[in-house]
Parts: C-alpha cells; sequence; structure tokens
C-alpha cells in the first residue's frame, strides 16, 4: 500500500497525541510519594496531610514511602531513576535539591538536571536564639563579639550541612564574624546543650525554639525570614535587626523525574495549587509554625536552581568540600 503525504502526516500527528492524549488522561492509577525521610518525622507529617488533600484533587490514591538515610538523598535518588510518567514523585527540599551535593561525594544524582520542580509546598524558619545567660542582647552584638573574639562563642547545630550551620556560614560570610561551629547529631541535642549553658547560641527552627523561648529559657535576636513570624511577634527578623541578605527559610517541595511530560507537570501543580489553599492543609501547617510555598512549576523551578547555586556558593566560601 502506498502511504500518501496526507496519510504521513496524520501519522506522525498521531505519534504526538497519543503521549499528550495519556497525560491529559492522567492519572489513571495510584501515585507513589517519596518521603525522604523516617514516618514521623515534621516532613513525613506535613507530607501525609498534603497528600490525602491533593488524592482527592487527582481522584488517585497516594501512597507515601519513606526512604531515609544521607539526609534525604536515598529517596531523591529513587526518584531521579524512576520512570518520568508521573507515577513516582518526591518531597524535595533544600537539602535533598540543593545542599547535599555540597557535602557528600556519595550523592549519584544532580539535584537540578534529574528533576523537575512542579510546585513549592511548605517552609519553616529559623529563629537565632543565645543562652540567656550570655550578655548579648540583638544580632549588632553578636556580630561585634564575633568580630572582637573570634571562635569565642560556639554555635551549635544538627550537624553539617543543615539549616541551622547554613544559617550560621551565611552570618559569618556576609559580617566576617567568627564562631566556632558544634555540629550534633541532631538539632534537638543540641538545643537541650543550649539550653543547658553548653553552648552560646543557635539557629534553630521555631517549632523548636519557640517553647523555650516563651519560657524565659532562650533568648530569640532574629527571625530569618520576612515579615515576623506570627508566633514571635515581637521578635525582628534579620533586616530589621540591621542585616538584610541574611535570610532564610526550609522548604519543600514536589517533584518528578526529570523528562516528565509537561501536561503532567502542569496537571499536578494546579492541583497542588488547589490543595495548598484548603483549611485544612493551612491550619495543619500553621498548627506546627510552617507556612505554605505556594510557587508554581515556572517560578519553583527557578527558585530551587537560584537555592542550590546560592548555598554551594555559601559554603564553597566557608571552605566546605564533599566528603
Amino acid at each position: 500500500m502506498t502511504l500518501n503525504r496526507r496519510h504521513f502526516s496524520l501519522a506522525l500527528g498521531a505519534l504526538g497525541v497519543a503521549p499528550l492524549a495519556r497525560a491529559q488522561a492522567y492519572p489513571q492509577g495510584p501515585i507513589t510519594l517519596v518521603v525522604p525521610f523516617s514516618a514521623g518525622s515534621v516532613v513525613d507529617q506535613q507530607a501525609r496531610v498534603i497528600a490525602r488533600v491533593l488524592a482527592s484533587r487527582l481522584g488517585q490514591p497516594i501512597v507515601i514511602d519513606n526512604r531515609a538515610g544521607v539526609s534525604g538523598s536515598l529517596g531523591a535518588e529513587v526518584v531521579a531513576r524512576a520512570a518520568p510518567d508521573g507515577y513516582t514523585l518526591l518531597i524535595g527540599t533544600q537539602g535533598t535539591q540543593g545542599t547535599n551535593s555540597a557535602i557528600y561525594k556519595t550523592i549519584r544524582y544532580d539535584p537540578v538536571k534529574d528533576f523537575v520542580a512542579i510546585h513549592g509546598l511548605s517552609g519553616n524558619a529559623t529563629v537565632l536564639v543565645v543562652n540567656p545567660t550570655l550578655k548579648i542582647q540583638s544580632v549588632a552584638e553578636l556580630v561585634a563579639y564575633g568580630k572582637a573574639n573570634p571562635g569565642k562563642l560556639n554555635f551549635g547545630s544538627g550537624g553539617k550541612g543543615t539549616s541551622g550551620h547554613l544559617c550560621l556560614e551565611l552570618l559569618q560570610n556576609r559580617t566576617g564574624a567568627r564562631f566556632t561551629h558544634v555540629p550534633y547529631k541532631s538539632s534537638s541535642t543540641a538545643l537541650v546543650d543550649l539550653v543547658a549553658g553548653n553552648l552560646d547560641a543557635m539557629f534553630d527552627f521555631v517549632q523548636t525554639s519557640g517553647p523555650q523561648i516563651r519560657s524565659g529559657k532562650l533568648r530569640p535576636l532574629a527571625v530569618t525570614r520576612s515579615p515576623r513570624m506570627p508566633s514571635l511577634p515581637d521578635v525582628p527578623t534579620m533586616a530589621e535587626a540591621g542585616f538584610p541578605g541574611i535570610e532564610s527559610q526550609s522548604w519543600g517541595g514536589l517533584f518528578a523525574p526529570a523528562r516528565t511530560p509537561a501536561a503532567i507537570v502542569q496537571r499536578l501543580s494546579d492541583a497542588v495549587d488547589e490543595t495548598l489553599k484548603t483549611p485544612e492543609v493551612r491550619r495543619t501547617l500553621e498548627s506546627v509554625e510552617s507556612f505554605t510555598i505556594d510557587m508554581p512549576h515556572a517560578q519553583f523551578q527557578a527558585y530551587v536552581a537560584a537555592e542550590a547555586a546560592r548555598w554551594e556558593g555559601v559554603l564553597r566560601d566557608a571552605g566546605i568540600t564533599p566528603e
């Protein structure tokens, strides 16, 4: 049979329409959502609430798959290697999609090139706190002391590359003050030592430091996000304290493997946008002093790339190399 030009054009058109039709019909079965942290963690708890509401928007169940290890990178690698069909997704974070690759030699994926950023989800602010026995009342006084007495004050963190460590390096990078970093296995352990007076200061999540601040066991100097946190209305932002540019928020978002069809990415982004606007999700995030990061696909993709470059630069300037 002879295939004329018209038939040939129709055949090519059918080839192009087939993937589009599949994308428009998406999803047609359960979706696996990889949470790269342990069950019960803050990220896991938030992911489960968001997944439940998102599933109702998509009309298909979402199954949580906890893949903890290497600060979330084991789970991220699973998704990076998955089929780009929209049925294996990732809750990615500031670490999995940025800083981990600058810290660990074992990372076997590119945090930007191997994923498509679908939509922002939630964020957590940190607060700069000091032990109240320290005669320091402001960020300016802390910086001045760190310049006059380099390395004398001890800053705790939950470990190398955690948000507390990143904020410390950013503070030193932007001000020239110098402190001694004391990494712990977890931020909760560091917080206990800070309250006990074994540390001088740390950047910690508002969720965990808030109760210690309200009880007078810690003194807050500033939060690392603008605007001020509703739960700490009297605590200035870093910009208000005189240090604009020293801002940071720990964030999470929804990611898919690179080369996932654009129509599927848009379908997911639209569904997440609807999900984040529901009272259930907003109440849940606010109850744990988190907030929504309602960034659609294109905006979130640019944000993730900028964040990865920003923190890699901070770590590089601090002389931190992958181990």
